[in-house]
């Protein structure tokens, strides 16, 4: 049994590999990742509300995040991101970015996940009309690095963006995640589109467990737009 899962975690590593060399991420994500969806299905989140706000500054670039989201059972949420992005030459817009998310498994049982996660962009430049930014189809696979999720978990994020106006392409994001201490875990993701790759690496914090969290992170981006590092700072209540 011990062969089979190293023979299975060297498959999915090898698969991570290739996504995040060869394909590129949106931005749809589970916090505290930025750009990574995870496959576990929580058996208390029944018709619950969750709330997670993070605050994103790289080089002359700085982002506000609202993301309200609603779990109908543990296979299935409603996640609306409101975004507000500020550069220092004081141009400003705004992104929204609606998510359905479905799982088919739950992974404490079969020691794995897998689910879909569908999104709608949708962006308002400089106080202009709305447009459809892009839409996008994310495939989500969850593999448990231990006998608990607490021993670590590892995401892999192929997917199918179809941007307003051009063709698709593929996608892709890899993350993993650890706990280190009491209530605190440990979590870093890899990301990379047609224009960049970006890095993230940061601790989050249960203040009342799956109740109130706080998370602190470093991120790395480059790309057309942006070149540099910043930090992520998030809060979320859980639960509601």
């Amino acid at each position: 049994m011990r062969s089979l899962a190293r023979v299975r975690l060297a498959a999915c590593l090898a698969a991570a590999a290739w996504i995040v060399c060869a394909a590129p991420p949106a931005a749809a994500a589970d916090r505290p990742f930025l750009s990574v969806n995870t496959a576990v299905a929580e058996d208390d989140e029944e018709q619950v509300w969750a709330i997670e706000n993070w605050v994103q500054r790289i080089g002359r670039v700085q982002s506000l995040t609202v993301a309200p989201e609603y779990a109908f059972d543990p296979f299935n949420s409603l996640q609306l991101e409101m975004r507000r992005v500020v550069r220092r030459e004081s141009v400003s817009g705004h992104e929204l970015e609606l998510e359905y998310k479905h799982l088919f498994n739950n992974i404490e049982r079969d020691g794995w996940g897998w689910g879909v996660v569908a999104t709608v962009d949708l962006e308002r430049p400089q106080a202009g009309p709305w447009e459809r930014r892009a839409v996008s189809l994310f495939a989500l696979v969850t593999l448990k690095l231990g006998e608990a999720t607490s021993d670590g978990l590892l995401h892999i994020n192929p997917a199918v963006i179809k941007p307003r106006g051009e063709r698709r392409m593929l996608a892709g994001a890899v993350g993993a995640e650890r706990e280190v201490g009491r209530r605190t875990s440990l979590f870093g993701e890899i990301a990379r589109d047609d224009e960049g790759r970006s890095v993230q690496l940061g601790l989050r914090h249960w203040i009342k467990r799956e109740r109130l969290a706080v998370d602190i992170a470093w991120q790395r981006v480059r790309n057309n737009e942006q070149r540099g590092a910043g930090v992520v700072l998030g809060i979320a209540w859980h639960d509601l």
